[in-house]
Parts: structure tokens; sequence; C-alpha cells
């Protein structure tokens, strides 16, 4: 039996990961979310490469950061790194959408899917925390609504505010973008990886299919997209690149956040800054919901057809609000 074993791991090669997997996952929606892995990798790397000369102070930060973005190829990766973020989080949610569209949360998928969800809210995080690190106009105004937001949560709010604020803000936020989110993210992303290799690739929504493809072929197509997405993300780097804000100043509120933050910001218009935690916990606890609303594995029920309609209509409101406020000047929320 040892001489058996020992042979099986002689034999062993990347050929073994040739298992069969359904044909459709060729197509575009079914391998996003690989898409989004790659993405990820990418931006550990740009950010390993940029931790070297960026000082997480206060006073040094955004300093630091324009001395980076002074060089050509800083210049470039700074804004690479930006702009692939931002093609993260759009990939996310695009993820996330292709899932509600043919009812892959159902079943078996409803842990996985709850891993999804978390991994979600953790780049969410990323970003902001990104956004906050190069500590120009734009990150400390980002930084002032989290904490004028936090201050009104009961009991622990205020503690939480006061701790993160101070002189060691950066510093904080370099961690936690660098350090506390990377390996929250591996946590999270591990078991969810695991499980969707158990449960297998979800089937087209009312179709059976017996084709396959090798898992290969999959891996194939997942580069192909990802040379072609990111490889138009690094030239709209170069023609495009992102926008760095001189300050910080206090007592002005004179830019408005990425467009995935727009809605948000949009209701803060409306409902003031309580909206920055009652909004994403409305939407956090619509997507737990959501296997249990959509429980049946019917994908010509009167709910399943509920769900994606309503879906499709909450996006193009969101739209319609990420368009209205991209366009209009800059309000002021903060008390300051």
């Amino acid at each position: 039996m040892a001489e058996n074993k020992e042979q099986n791991e002689k034999n062993w090669s990347l050929k073994d990961f040739n298992y069969p997997v359904p044909e459709h996952a060729k197509k575009f929606g079914y391998t996003v979310g690989g898409v989004t892995l790659t993405g990820f990798a990418l931006l550990i790397i740009t950010g390993i490469i940029m931790a070297f000369f960026i000082t997480p102070t206060v006073n040094q930060a955004n300093q630091s950061v324009w001395e980076l973005a002074s060089n050509p190829w800083g210049f470039w990766l700074r804004s690479f790194h930006r702009w692939l973020a931002e093609a993260v989080m759009f990939l996310i949610i695009l993820h996330m959408s292709r899932i509600i569209f043919t009812g892959s949360y159902r079943g078996k998928r409803k842990l996985n899917w709850f891993f999804g969800i978390v991994l979600f809210l953790i780049t969410f995080v990323f970003f902001f925390s990104g956004t906050v690190v190069k500590w120009d106009q734009e990150g400390y105004e980002a930084f002032q609504h989290s904490i004028e937001a936090l201050e009104l949560l009961p009991v622990f709010g205020p503690l939480l505010a006061e701790f993160v604020s101070g002189t060691a803000v950066v510093m904080r936020m370099f961690v936690t973008h660098t350090l506390v989110l990377p390996l929250l993210l591996l946590i999270f992303l591990i078991p969810h990886l695991i499980l969707m290799k158990l449960n297998g690739l979800s089937p087209l929504p009312g179709k059976e299919t017996t084709r396959t493809i090798t898992f290969s072929e999959h891996v194939k197509k997942i580069f192909a997209w990802s040379f072609v997405i990111y490889g138009f993300i690094g030239y709209l780097a170069m023609q495009f690149p992102a926008v760095l804000y001189p300050g910080p100043y206090s007592g002005v509120e004179i830019t408005k956040p990425p467009w995935l933050f727009l809605v948000l910001y949009q209701f803060e218009d409306w409902l003031g800054l309580s909206t920055l935690l009652i909004l994403p916990l409305f939407i956090t606890l619509g997507l737990v919901l959501l296997p249990y609303i959509d429980s049946k594995k019917d994908d010509y029920s009167l709910i399943r057809k509920t769900v994606v309609w309503g879906y499709l209509i909450i996006v193009a409101i969101f739209i319609t609000f990420i368009i209205n406020v991209a366009i209009s000047p800059p309000v002021q929320h903060l008390s300051m």
C-alpha cells in the first residue's frame, strides 16, 4: 500500500486538474469570479510595490504619494492600482448579479453565497481604506464621513470613532488595508473556493446539459478575459490617470466619492449621515435573506421572476442616482 501511495505521488501532475466541468463554464458570466480573483492578485502585487514608497503618517502620507506619482512608472502604477480597484468592484457586482439571475444561491450553494457576501463587504472596506491611506482631500473627507457616521452608533460607536481618530489614523488605515483586510480576505476566500469545487458549477437556468469541457479550458478562458480586461485597465491608467487631490484641508467639503459610493451620497443628501449606516445594513440584510425568499428550485416561478425583475429595477434606480450625483456639484454633509 505504501508503495502504491508513493507511486501515486510521483505520478501527480497538473493534468489532474483536467476534470470535467459543464460546457457553459466557457461563457463570460461563469468566468467573472475567476477574472475577479485574478484582479485581486494584481491588486496585491501592485499594492506591495507601492507600500515600499508610502509613508503612512498624517504629515507625510500625501507627500509620499505625490513623490511616487512624480516618477513615470510610479505615476502609472498608482493609476493602474486605482483603476484595478474600481474594475474589481464592478466585476464583483457583475459576479453577484449573475448568481442572482441564475438563482445559484439556492440549495447546497446557500452557504457559499454567505461567504460571497462577506467577501463583497470586505472589498468595499478595502476600497474605502485605500482611499483614506493617501490622505488627500478625498481621503480626508471619506474618513470624516465614516467618523461622523460611527458616532451615531450607540455605546461602541463613539469609542470606535475615538480609537481610529487622531495622529495615528493613517497608520491604522494602512495596517488595515495592507494586513488586516488581506488576512480576512484569505480566511473567507479559501472556504468560498473549496465550496465552489465541492458544489460544482451551477447549471444554466431552465436547461440541462451533458456536454462538458475540462477545467483547464475554463481556466484558459479566465486568463483570456483577464488579459483583455486588465490590459485595457493598464491602457486606461496611461490615458486617464487617477486623480490625486492636494490637502487635506479641514472645514471644507469639495470632493465626491468614487462611483460605487455615489448611491450612499445621494441618500445622504436626502436623509443625512445615518444613511451611511442604514442603507448598507438593508442591502446586506436583503442579500442574506435572498436564498430564503427564493428557495424553490423552479426557474420559472413567480417568486423567481419577482426577484430578477426586482433586482433589475433596483439596479436601474441605483444607476440613475449615480449619474445624477456624478453630474451634480458637491454638497456639504459634514459638520466639521
